[in-house]
């Protein structure tokens, strides 16, 4: 959906990463099971669920930075089977994130006014899950969302100035990277930089894990294709 507000464009949905990933902060102990793209793979191939897609190099996720307690982390994995602009379209289709992210609970189109909106900017309102340990609930937040078509590039931050709230959030940004390979193969990089108000024990740990959990979410949802991702309704024709 798109509209415009005082000469802004807005298409507002939810951010999965991030698709931004407020991403989730799903902090559940899984100890010694932690969540895999391989794993969600071999659970579709089980239900019988596309066979098409295949994990060629499994998410490799590494904490790149503690910067006074913003973490950031890069998690990256090659797919075989699946062509990028359909992973791009899913990573930006962003009213379906629900359906793909298991941490988005909903998300709803909003309007942007004012001097803070960027014309060709999206603006996204989502609720977000989060556990930790035996704990849980949600959380709203804004993102204000830059895609890159040409490159299959997008990246999000909070957007405070919408008066959504941003949750446990002091800051956050997220992107999207994704890129055909001269083979056929398809890489996939998501970069997730989160500072919590307040910082959770084993925090490093927790947001890898949590990248690890975006990338499976990513890889299971592919695996229910049976055709191309359409382009998601804001850049559909």
């Amino acid at each position: 959906m798109a509209m415009r507000a005082s000469g802004v464009r807005v298409i507002l949905a939810p951010v999965s990463s991030a698709r931004c990933a407020g991403e989730r902060w799903h902090a559940s102990a899984r100890t010694g099971r932690a969540w895999s793209a391989r794993a969600a793979v071999k659970e579709n191939e089980e239900a019988g669920v596309g066979a098409g897609v295949r994990v060629t190099r499994a998410p490799d996720c590494v904490l790149l930075s503690n910067d006074n307690g913003a973490y950031t982390v890069r998690g990256e994995m090659t797919l075989a089977g699946v062509d990028a602009a359909s992973v791009y379209n899913l990573l930006t289709d962003y009213e379906a994130s629900p359906r793909a992210f298991r941490a988005v609970k909903s998300a709803k189109v909003i309007e942007c006014t004012g001097d803070s909106c960027v014309a060709d900017n999206i603006y996204i309102e989502q609720e977000c899950l989060w556990n930790f340990f035996v704990f849980g609930g949600t959380f709203p937040c804004a993102f204000e969302v830059e895609e890159r078509d040409e490159e299959l590039r997008m990246k999000c931050s909070l957007a405070p100035g919408l008066g959504r709230g941003s949750g446990f959030l002091r800051r956050f940004e997220g992107s999207w990277a994704v890129q055909a390979l001269d083979d056929g193969q398809v890489t996939v990089e998501h970069v997730l930089m989160v500072q919590p108000k307040l910082t959770p024990p084993y925090a490093s740990k927790i947001f890898v894990q949590q990248v690890e959990q975006i990338l499976a979410d990513v890889v299971q949802e592919i695996e229910r294709w049976d055709a191309p991702y359409p382009k998601p309704p804001h850049r559909a024709p």
